[in-house]
This record gives structure tokens, C-alpha cells and sequence, in this order.
């Protein structure tokens, strides 16, 4: 009985959780917030496993949309560049990625283009992240927390499973 409970229990330790696990943004260059006052030509986006080719990244501004000249993959890094100069304003960069387990996530990261501030500019405000940016964050957040909750109930429940077939079992052994 003993040895059967033992295998049960290696069983339920060698199917791939890892599967269940999806991949997470670890930096960006610029960061989220950032004020950035040098010309941007490049932006660079680290994961925490390799990502898949068909992965996306543009800018959104507050004029429109930007889309850039090269996208390049190289494992856990996605680096976007371009060669228009982004007008001072409020950004967000938007991607969306195949992580190496084959699902699609997807994110923004919000800064502002503080480029060629003149003096009596620098004594005004500077301006403000755009609200909706803000709220847009704030729910890709929660979207990632809630995903990270239903990766913990999906472990629960596979136990559960685990656990309901090992009593079947012993029932059926009892009836013998």
C-alpha cells in the first residue's frame, strides 16, 4: 500500500507545472513613469523567459500612433527602433508578447517626452501622465495578479484531483 501512495505522490510531481507558468516583463528601457529628456531611438523590453518571434511592440501617443522602423528578438529581449523624434507629450509603449509556453500576454508601459525643454518651459508644470494611461495601468496590474490567483486555484486544484482519485481508489480496494 505503501509503495502505491509513494508512486501516486511521484506521479503527481512530474507532470510539468511549468507549463502553467507565464512570463513576466523585468525592465524596459524607457521605465514606467520615466521622464525622458534625451531624442528616443530605441526601446527595450527584457522578459523573464525566452519570447517568441510574432511578438509586437508600438508607441501611442497622444497625436497617434508610432510604429517602428526594426523589431528585434533575441531570447528574453524585444527592442524596437526607430527614427522619428517623439514630441514632447505622454506615452505608452504597448506589447504584446508569445511567451515560450505559447501564450500571448500583453502590457503597456507609460512615459513622457520631456525633449528640448527651453528655460522658461522648465518653470512651468511638466505634464502630467494622461489619466486613462494611468487607469490602463492600473488594470494590467490587476490582470496579472489575477492571473497569478488563478495559476494558485489551478495547482488546488489539480491536488484536489489527486486527492479524490487516491480515495477512489482506496474505496475500491476496501470493496475487494
Amino acid at each position: 500500500m505503501s509503495k502505491k501512495l509513494l508512486l501516486l505522490f511521484f506521479l503527481m510531481f512530474t507532470f510539468p507545472f511549468s507549463a502553467q507558468a507565464h512570463t513576466t516583463l523585468l525592465s524596459s528601457t524607457p521605465t514606467e513613469g520615466q521622464n525622458v529628456t534625451e531624442v528616443l531611438t530605441e526601446v527595450e523590453l527584457v522578459f523573464g523567459t525566452k519570447i517568441e518571434e510574432g511578438s509586437t511592440v508600438s508607441i501611442e501617443g497622444e497625436a497617434g500612433s508610432y510604429e517602428f522602423d526594426d523589431i528585434a528578438i533575441k531570447n528574453n529581449v524585444m527592442t524596437g527602433k526607430f527614427s522619428e523624434t517623439l514630441p514632447n507629450g505622454s506615452y505608452r509603449i504597448l506589447w504584446n508578447i508569445i511567451g515560450e509556453d505559447g501564450h500571448p500576454i500583453e502590457g503597456n508601459i507609460v512615459f513622457s517626452m520631456l525633449n528640448e525643454v527651453k528655460e522658461k518651459e522648465k518653470a512651468e508644470t511638466v505634464p502630467a501622465v494622461d489619466e486613462k494611461m494611468v487607469i490602463s495601468e492600473k488594470k494590467s496590474v490587476e490582470l496579472q495578479k489575477e492571473k497569478n490567483s488563478n495559476l494558485s486555484v489551478t495547482i488546488l486544484l489539480v491536488l484536489a484531483a489527486v486527492l479524490i482519485v487516491y480515495g477512489i481508489y482506496k474505496l475500491m480496494l476496501k470493496k475487494k
